[in-house]
Order: C-alpha cells, then sequence, then structure tokens
C-alpha cells in the first residue's frame, strides 16, 4: 500500500507540468482537483473500499487510459509530459489488476490486517 500510495502521489504533481498559469480559472480548477485527489488518497491509504473504487475506475481506468490520447498534440514540455501521461496509463493498467486481485479486495473490506504487498 505504501508503494502504490506514494506513486499516485507524486503522479499528482504531473498536473502542473503544462499548466497554463495565465489562465487563473484553469490553475484554480487544477488546484482543487489536485487537493480532492489528495484527500481521497488519504482514504485510499485508510482502506476505505469506496476510495479503492474511485480510484480503479474514475481516476485510473478512465482518465488515465483517455489521456493518452493527448500524446497526439505535442505540448510545450514533450518529455516532461509524455512521461507523465504514460506513467499513469502504467499505473492506472498496473491498479486495474492488482486493485481487483482478491487479497487486495479482503484488505479493503478488512483494512485492520496487514498490508497487502504490490
Amino acid at each position: 500500500m505504501l508503494a502504490s500510495t506514494v506513486a499516485i502521489g507524486v503522479l499528482n504533481l504531473t498536473a502542473f507540468v503544462n499548466l497554463n498559469w495565465a489562465h487563473r480559472s484553469v490553475v484554480v480548477a487544477t488546484l482543487l482537483i489536485v487537493l480532492v485527489s489528495y484527500v481521497l488518497l488519504w482514504f485510499f491509504w485508510k482502506g476505505r473500499n469506496w476510495a479503492r473504487l474511485l480510484f480503479l475506475f474514475l481516476f485510473l481506468s478512465v482518465v488515465a487510459v483517455l489521456d493518452l490520447l493527448t500524446l497526439v498534440r505535442p505540448p510545450g514540455n514533450v518529455v516532461l509530459y509524455d512521461t507523465g501521461v504514460i506513467a499513469w496509463a502504467l499505473l492506472g493498467l498496473f491498479f486495474l489488476y492488482w486493485l481487483n486481485r482478491e487479497d487486495v479486495r479482503e484488505w479493503f473490506k478488512n483494512p485492520k490486517t496487514p498490508n497487502v504487498s504490490a
């Protein structure tokens, strides 16, 4: 759980790689999304099953895979941006497998048991 939580926490910071700081509404929206994802990450770390499901279906399945479509257009900082997108997609694919394993689902049902290895 520690490795997966840290990986998500670090990759959350990739939201700021190509952020257009001149558009205040985009900056505020990005900050809110990142803050909400850190709150969700806290509950994920605590073993809340609803947080696992939100990460699994909303953030990792949908956002990470759809974000691969942004690789088509080259933004300002291509190497950093593309690396972040690919890392999110790989992490998303891993979590689609890992978070659906039976032992992980059982841990989220009873988070008092020892941590599940990644």
